[in-house]
Formats: structure tokens, sequence, C-alpha cells
């Protein structure tokens, strides 16, 4: 399946360099349309009124791979909770490197969430401040970037980030 093309619209988020003070809280994430590398349906990564959380993965990348795995087991039992949105960017693609295409890597782990891929330009990773991977996004119901995270989440924590996404503000 040939996915169509990725398209990227909105303003770009600064660069990820820390967790603290973080200039992209508060700022709209830009709005990602593509094909679903998995089921081939039109994605549109933009808020619809509720939480979402968008995460970046690298096919070759390990800590990507052993998050995919350990994310896709922990939903297997435990469900997102309601009213919040999950969606996966693939990114950094080389077919010269191990998982290639992310598509079949993806499928064979039992990925059941919407994921499109970058393009080559590499317009995804740069709207959204990726600095490495694998990357998440949380963004509010008010369509604002909440938290920006690096490295392994893990599934407990991954709980925690949805559920905080969905507690109202003070």
């Amino acid at each position: 399946m040939t996915p169509g093309p990725t398209q990227v619209s909105g303003t770009v988020l600064p660069k990820f360099e820390q967790l603290e003070d973080d200039p992209a809280v508060g700022r709209t994430p830009p709005v990602v349309v593509g094909t679903d590398l998995l089921t081939g349906e039109a994605v549109r990564i933009e808020s619809q009124g509720r939480p979402m959380v968008v995460a970046f993965y690298a096919h070759w990348c390990p800590h990507c791979q052993a998050e995919v795995a350990d994310l896709t087991e922990w939903l297997e039992t435990n469900e997102l909770p309601v009213g919040v949105d999950f969606f996966a960017v693939s990114v950094l693609e080389d077919p010269t490197r191990g998982n290639h295409p992310p598509e079949k890597w993806l499928h064979d782990e039992g990925w059941q969430h919407p994921v499109v891929a970058d393009t080559p330009a590499m317009s995804v990773v740069d709207a959204f401040g990726l600095a490495s991977v694998p990357y998440l996004v949380a963004i509010d119901a008010e369509n604002a970037v909440v938290l920006r995270f690096a490295g392994n989440v893990g599934p407990t924590e991954i709980a925690a980030f949805f559920a905080a996404l969905l507690e109202p503000s003070a």
C-alpha cells in the first residue's frame, strides 16, 4: 500500500530542548494530514475538542522498538482513557535499516492506532520540534501543547500521561 502525501500546516513549534520551561507549552500545534499506514484511511492529526497525544517513532530505533512493544502489550489489556485521541508518526525512515518498512513493523507489533508517515523532507519532524525519538507531544482539549517528552515513557507513565490530559486545569 502506498500512502498518500503527508501535509503539514500551521505554526511550527520550537525545537524541543528541555522538559522544564518548554517554549512550546501553551502553543497551538501544527495540523498533519496524511494516510494511515496500517489501514489506508485518511488521518487528520488535529484537535477535535478532545485531548490528544502524538507519538513519534523510527522503525530502526531500539528505544522506539521497545516503546512500541511495551505500549502495544499494555494496550491489549488496558484501554486508552475515553476522550483521548492517540496518533503516531513514523519518522526518519531509512530503507537500509532494520524493521523496514515501518508499516510492516507496526503491523507485526499489533499497533492499533492511526500512524502517518513523515514526508521525505521531514516536515512533521520539523513542525513538532523533534530532537530525538521516541518523542511524545501531549495536547489538551483546547488544542494547546501541554507537554513534550523525548525518550522512553513506558506503560505506567503513559497511563498517567493520558489521565493527566483528562484532568480539568486548575
